[in-house]
């Protein structure tokens, strides 16, 4: 039985109440993980099947496929918990995490790894929670976006991906430092990767289902990806906003919701046309000098 199997020893099969005798398993040569996955792979009593296959495979690749077992610490166990509860959502989340765990198990049966790395792997449910949450909302859904929002979102992605290795590569300095246990840099490491990986998350579904709006079709008429000039009647000032959608809404250069108080007044209008939007300060009345 593969339980029974270990690096560098000659095991006892266990057998059943019924069967004394006993048998001695060949000597394996597991050092480094890609080897041990494979093994694990050939020789598993149940046929795996590709998921199966394919999340222990994404474990391998992610921790260093000829990394030598006994080099792997719990800690970078923990940080790739966190990785898989970005990328997975929570119906499917428990059998993938069992699929890993047997695997893990299989390598402190036989002394491949030092220590119960099994044991570290866990799901953070709220944040499983939190990413399904955004990726459903956008299923079935089209998000609008100006052709320079969109190219910001690309940005962005490729930022954070970029930034990954660095993170990374933080979280295992801070690990081999001290106590894992009370280790302040090291969770203050994980929570910046955590926050990376759930903003490309966020940003794959947003552009997943994005479309580019073409603003010059629509003529005289405000409509998203609008850039326009409203006269303030209070403060005699001219003001200049785009008009796009809430998650691409952003106050400070002059990008404004179409649900705002400001962008749902003039959504629709031409230029001439006189809006009043009631606000905190009191009504405000704008007139609209110029759409392009």
């Amino acid at each position: 039985m593969i339980r029974n199997l270990s690096v560098g020893a000659k095991l006892t099969k266990k057998t059943t109440s019924e069967e004394k005798n006993t048998e001695e398993i060949t000597e394996l040569d597991l050092v480094d993980l890609t080897s041990a996955f494979q093994y694990y792979v050939q020789n598993s009593p149940r046929k795996l099947n590709n998921i199966a296959q394919q999340e222990i495979g994404r474990l391998v690749r992610w921790i260093g496929p000829e990394r030598e077992i006994k080099t792997i610490t719990p800690s970078e166990i923990g940080s790739y918990s966190d990785e898989f509860a970005k990328r997975t959502s929570t119906d499917t989340a428990p059998q993938k995490v069992a699929y890993i765990k047997k695997f893990l198990t299989f390598l402190k049966i036989n002394e491949l790894s030092s220590g119960n790395l099994a044991s570290h792997l866990r799901m953070k449910k709220s944040n499983v929670g939190k990413i399904t949450k955004k990726l459903e909302e956008t299923k079935g859904a089209e998000i609008n976006l100006t052709e320079a929002g969109y190219k910001d979102y690309e940005k962005q992605l490729k930022d954070y991906k970029t930034e990954m290795p660095t993170l990374a590569e933080e979280v295992r300095k801070a690990a081999a430092d001290g106590d894992i246990r009370e280790n302040a840099p090291l969770d203050a490491a994980r929570e910046k990767i955590e926050m990376v990986n759930s903003k490309i998350y966020e940003i794959e579904a947003i552009l997943k289902v994005a479309n580019i709006i073409d603003s010059s079709s629509q003529g005289d008429q405000i409509v998203i990806g609008s850039k326009v000039t409203v006269k303030n009647h209070q403060s005699k000032n001219n003001q200049e906003y785009q008009l796009v959608e809430a998650n691409e809404a952003n106050p400070l250069v002059g990008k404004i919701s179409s649900v705002s108080p400001v962008g749902a007044a003039i959504l629709g209008r031409r230029t001439g046309d006189e809006v009043t939007v009631s606000t905190p300060a009191g009504e405000q009345v704008y007139t609209i000098d110029a759409i392009k």
